[in-house]
């Protein structure tokens, strides 16, 4: 970005806008996380003293609202700044406001810097992305389109464009909002040095073929010929262009030198980045699978590497998922989800592996939407119902007009929501189903099935609780649990499995959609809650046999556990970090419901 352009960014309204969106959303999960302590909404006012660099008060200072969902509390204007002399004037650093109330924090301060930091990229990644999207209406747009395009990101955490390791100029090359197309590297990876493992319907010695776009495969196999090996002794590998420069080229010459690794050129088949960026679709064939990369780049919480046991446990947790899925009874008005399966995975690890090095070479082949759509049907990704369209409407908004607002929340639950909870209730198995790894397949606006996503690394289960034998998986190395305590899939806590599901389903996905009811709609947050208890309610009255599970994987406990994504960030890292909340569901009396 050239420093002409770069003045132009930090003048528009959008780097406002997104300063605006950073620091709504680093209070708002600092507050729900109890990390300020004392501090609360009194006579609809939130008010923070902290102290300037030279240890003079400052005070920060805005209107908020308490609500039922989950006791979030939610700003309603931006934030205002009083300095030590008096004067007022809109907070729109960050990096600041950290700084200034560190010391109501419990927070490492190495941490807490690196927590700014990230701040810091979200702000100007966010303003470069909404600058670059201008005002492109998207509720008409293709599903491909409308996955790549959506701007908004994680609607709770606030780092949730941070992208450390881009910078602005890899930004417009690379992310969804603004590229229009990605080319992956290719390269053949020796089977003998590879961890690969793969999906039915994949037939062993002949994966290639059923990986690579046909031209691909042609270059595969012509290239390895050329240099007289044989394309039968590899596997491909495809790369992320960002990756390759910044780590592969780099820190891989030595396998490229010896032969263990390959670089047969770019592949043919152009991609569309989506939401999660280095996951990547076929623009020329839709039907055919996503690419997900590995990448070196922290965004949220997690570096977007691909850990090897993971990718090798892709395949077999998918083909697991699909047979429950398809041996399940799924009684009306459920229908059963789609599971979009992560066919196959190749990782490549070295001998001698650098630091960070471990998953930073990697790929997992993910079935498209497109292969499951029946006509009439469309599919639109899950975070677009929380999305705000060029016309400020809602992206939603005719299909709530249409339909009417409780019945489409209603078919919404009972089609996208139950599912998921029936897989919990009947198998105990629990899934990460927050808005990116849900896609909504619709007609005419009115939901009618959900498509699931994202297993390598987003199932949890105990072994005990299951209704048959679990998949056969790779164990984590140790030293990856010493690093991410976080990451795990087998638990023996049933309200680790309720909190994992509920966490991603309730707190980071409805209660996202209650406040926009609320506020675009006039549809107040306990009226919402009452259709989604009447509907899980109404389920479980119909399946009294089922009580036993109902109440062990309990949805309308009291308190529910939910996971402390911002104070991850400046605290020390811990298996699970979580706070108990009030759960929606249950200040819902069953004679409301009736």
């Amino acid at each position: 970005m050239s420093p002409l352009t770069y003045q132009t960014l930090l003048d528009s309204p959008a780097y406002a806008q997104a300063g605006r969106r950073v620091l709504r959303q680093l209070l708002e999960a600092l507050l729900f996380e109890n990390a300020l302590a004392g501090v609360q909404v009194r006579d609809g006012q939130i008010h923070l003293d902290g102290l300037d660099h030279d240890g003079r008060a400052v005070t920060y200072r805005c209107a908020a609202q308490a609500t039922v969902s989950f006791g979030r509390v939610r700003l309603l204007d931006p934030l205002v700044r009083t300095d030590t002399n008096g004067r007022d004037q809109e907070a729109g650093d960050p990096a600041l406001f950290l700084a200034e109330i560190a010391h109501l924090l419990h927070a490492d301060p190495q941490r807490l810097q690196q927590f700014a930091t990230e701040l810091l990229s979200t702000q100007i990644k966010d303003a470069q992305t909404l600058q670059a999207r201008g005002k492109e209406p998207l509720r008409d747009a293709p599903y491909d389109r409308i996955e790549a395009r959506l701007t908004d990101s994680h609607p709770y955490h606030p780092s949730y464009k941070s992208r450390l390791g881009f910078t602005l100029s890899d930004q417009a090359a690379y992310a969804p909002e603004i590229t229009e197309t990605v080319r992956p590297l290719l390269l053949g990876v020796l089977r003998t040095k590879a961890r690969a493992a793969f999906g039915a319907g994949i037939p062993a010695a002949d994966e290639s073929r059923h990986l690579l776009h046909e031209r691909d495969y042609d270059r595969f196999c012509t290239e390895l010929a050329r240099r007289h090996l044989s394309a039968d002794d590899y596997l491909p590998l495809p790369v992320h262009p960002w990756q390759w420069d910044e780590i592969i080229a780099p820190g891989y010459h030595q396998p490229l030198a010896v032969g263990e690794l390959q670089l047969l050129g770019i592949l043919e088949e152009q991609y569309l980045p989506q939401q999660s960026i280095r996951t990547l679709g076929s623009m020329a064939a839709p039907q055919r699978p996503s690419l997900k990369l590995a990448m070196n780049l922290v965004n949220t919480s997690t570096s977007r590497v691909l850990a090897p046991h993971t990718v090798q446990n892709a395949a077999p947790i998918s083909d697991w998922l699909a047979a429950l899925v398809g041996t399940t009874d799924w009684p009306q008005p459920m229908k059963p989800p789609v599971i979009l399966r992560e066919v196959a995975g190749v990782s490549y690890t070295s001998r001698a592996p650098a630091a960070g090095h471990y998953g930073a070479l990697s790929c997992i082949w993910r079935e498209s939407i497109h292969l499951h759509l029946a006509a009439p049907e469309h599919a639109v990704p899950m975070t677009a119902l929380l999305h705000i369209d060029a016309d400020g409407r809602p992206f939603i908004d005719p299909w709530i007009n249409r339909h009417g607002i409780a019945r489409w929340l209603q078919t919404l639950i009972e089609r996208a929501w139950l599912p998921v909870l029936h897989l919990l209730w009947t198998h105990g198995t629990a899934l990460e189903s927050h808005a990116q790894n849900m896609l909504l397949l619709h007609v005419d606006g009115l939901p009618e099935r959900v498509a699931l996503k994202d297993f390598h690394d987003g199932v949890r289960f105990s072994t005990a609780l299951l209704s048959g034998p679990p998949p056969a998986l790779t164990p984590p190395p140790p030293e990856h649990a010493r690093v991410n305590p976080n990451s795990f899939i087998h638990t023996d806590n049933p309200d680790e499995l309720r909190d994992f599901t509920f966490d991603a389903l309730f707190f980071v996905n409805l209660a996202e959609l209650a406040w926009l009811f609320e506020r675009c709609y006039d549809f107040p947050q306990h009226r919402f809650w009452q259709v989604v208890a009447q509907v899980l309610r109404a389920h479980q009255q119909r399946h009294p046999e089922q009580a036993p599970r109902f109440a062990l994987f309990d949805c309308f406990a009291p308190q529910v556990e939910i996971e402390l994504l911002a104070s991850r960030r400046f605290q020390p890292e811990i298996r699970l970090r979580t706070r108990s909340a009030p759960n929606p569901l249950s200040q819902t009396p069953p004679q409301e419901c009736s």
